[in-house]
């Protein structure tokens, strides 16, 4: 039993260090996205987004040559770039749309609105788990993200400032993210693949690269240039901040799931939610605050939840355990 102890202990410790600099660095880029995305700074989705996975790119091509050693699956991979391609080319198509389509929605609305409308993630991740056999179905979770949903609708419909392009452009994006977790996961666990983290990003970046190149190439104007030239070494740190951060949600999803990962994206949204409050003067009225709640109560019951059905799938003996104590 002891030993089985400081297994918890390890795991809750990875999931804790893994969380903490997942939370850290996504917040830390959505803020520095939602500052570039000002008028007079950088206000250009597509290049922006698209100067994130070519450096991306780039660095993952760098280090795979100077230390393949990180990249232990890349080999298999390489050798099965037919079968992956079926997978990374929706995976990349997503991605790019979900970076373009949640950078484009801070023109509308505030990084608080947007972060309450993310709290339904967990909705979709449950839904398109269930249909391809990564979640077990139950009518007791299904009232639980009832309650989830209740608390989003509160907070979007409490929106002080609601601009309705805003909100389409965020689902938009909420549903690309999680269809491309979804498909994240399956690559990195199982379909015979199984890639390390470093592999599968170095393979998500290209694919995710070209039509987010299409759709920069399309849209440029002189003040792309312009703007860049005067910007190029502020967003070159943010570029890098890019990078950093799609190798974590790799390896949250490769270490933890997807679903951990929409978890621990609901602590990020507290962050975030607080400091652009503070940072960008933000407003939250009352009715999101009571939505957010909910959504945080809801969230500890899908939790509890999801830990009891971990327990019983590992065949954990919590109850005799209690009475061995008794």
């Amino acid at each position: 039993m002891e030993k089985y102890e400081y297994s918890v202990m390890l795991k809750i410790a990875e999931v804790m260090a893994i969380g903490s600099t997942y939370i850290v660095v996504s917040a830390g880029l959505i803020t520095f996205n939602k500052y570039l995305m000002k008028e007079g700074r950088f206000p250009h989705a597509v290049q922006l987004t698209a100067m994130h996975m070519a450096t991306t790119s780039l660095l993952s091509m760098i280090l795979c040559l100077a230390i393949p050693s990180i990249y232990p699956s890349m080999p298999k991979a390489m050798e099965n770039w037919k079968h992956l391609s079926r997978f990374m080319v929706p995976l990349g198509l997503l991605f790019s749309l979900a970076l373009f389509t949640s950078n484009q929605a801070y023109f509308y609305s505030s990084v608080a609105f947007l972060q309450f409308c993310k709290q339904g993630n967990v909705a979709v991740i449950f839904l398109g788990g269930c249909m391809v056999g990564l979640q077990n179905f139950s009518w007791t979770k299904l009232m639980v993200l009832g309650v989830v949903a209740c608390g989003c609708s509160m907070c979007a419909t409490g929106e002080i400032k609601f601009a309705l392009p805003g909100l389409l452009l965020q689902l938009l994006s909420q549903i690309a993210e999680c269809t491309k977790n979804l498909i994240g996961e399956v690559v990195l666990t199982g379909a015979g693949l199984k890639l390390d983290v470093l592999t599968f990003v170095a393979f998500q970046a290209p694919f995710s690269l070209l039509p987010l190149l299409a759709g920069a190439f399309w849209l440029w104007t002189p003040e792309v240039a312009h703007d860049f030239g005067v910007m190029w070494h502020v967003l070159l740190l943010n570029a890098c901040l890019a990078f950093a951060l799609n190798v974590l949600i790799a390896l949250t999803l490769k270490r933890l799931s997807a679903l951990s990962f929409v978890l621990i994206g609901l602590a990020k949204d507290v962050t975030i939610v607080s400091s652009s409050s503070v940072v960008f003067g933000d407003p939250i009225s009352h009715q999101q605050m009571v939505g957010f709640l909910v959504t945080l109560f809801g969230m500890a019951l899908w939790s509890h939840l999801k830990l009891t059905e971990q327990a019983q799938n590992e065949e954990i003996p919590i109850i005799n355990k209690k009475a061995e104590n008794a």
